[in-house]
């Protein structure tokens, strides 16, 4: 048992030098919401519900998988001033590329994007998130960021106590006018485009009050996390590339 032992401990010790790891390091505070989000189209959209019902949310159910895809596509389009986007997992498959891109264009527009994800959720999105947090509108945070970027299934050997603490937090919000909440991370999984399998969630479209608190929540919760200081460096100014799959690089 002992030699057991012995072997296991040196076995996590030859894998620990060998990830690379990745320290969290502070950032600059967050930057303001800019001004005029009431002016916004979104905010013009729903100006007529809001005086119908002032003072309450309105909500509107999306169990169809593609219609919340669409949905999030859609609010990263039309967003003038902010998008808030938060969640557990997001892939870096055919959904999660093309989502990423919709908050890319977003910010070359000229909207302050705040992206906070679960860092556990985020494999293979090093190189792809360095350059998207590289854009002067785009602020990324990791949350509980893992510090073995290679094999990353070690961090829960070596740090299980603070690794196995993590954000399951999903909402996309624009311009602190609609919010999309519910069960839905990003992947193609959940918006029934996987050929393996297919997972059935809700989320639900709200107005109103409601999103301005979930951006409360959403501003909160990014000013207590870090972005790794050793990710891979950001690709030319120009933005993301793609590679023959057509992914994000």
């Amino acid at each position: 048992m002992r030699r057991i032992s012995a072997r296991l401990t040196a076995a996590l010790s030859v894998l620990a030098l060998a990830c690379p790891e990745a320290r969290g390091e502070a950032r600059p505070a967050m930057t303001p919401a800019p001004a005029g989000a009431e002016s916004s189209r979104l905010a013009q959209a729903i100006a007529p519900l809001a005086a119908a019902h002032p003072g309450k949310s309105g909500v509107h159910a999306l169990p169809d998988p593609r219609d919340a895809f669409s949905a999030r596509a859609a609010l990263a389009a039309a967003a003038d001033r902010t998008l808030d986007v938060q969640y557990y997992i997001w892939h870096g498959d055919e959904t999660g590329t093309l989502l990423l891109e919709a908050l890319w264009r977003a910010a070359a527009r000229g909207v302050r994007v705040r992206l906070l994800l679960d860092d556990s959720g985020t494999t293979g999105l090093d190189a792809t998130l360095t350059a998207l947090d590289a854009h002067p509108n785009v602020e990324v945070r990791l949350y509980n960021p893992l510090f073995h970027r290679g094999f990353r299934p070690i961090n829960y050997l070596t740090d299980f106590r603070r690794v196995n603490r993590r954000m399951h937090n999903k909402s996309f919000t624009a311009d602190g006018q609609v919010t999309l909440v519910g069960g839905r991370n990003i992947g193609n999984e959940y918006f029934g485009l996987s050929p393996e399998f297919n997972f059935l969630d809700l989320d639900v479209l709200g107005m109103g009050p409601a999103p301005r608190r979930t951006c409360r929540d959403s501003g909160s919760a990014m000013r207590s996390v870090r972005l790794p200081s050793s990710a891979p460096a950001p690709p030319p100014a120009a933005g993301p590339t793609r590679d023959r799959s057509g992914r994000l690089r």
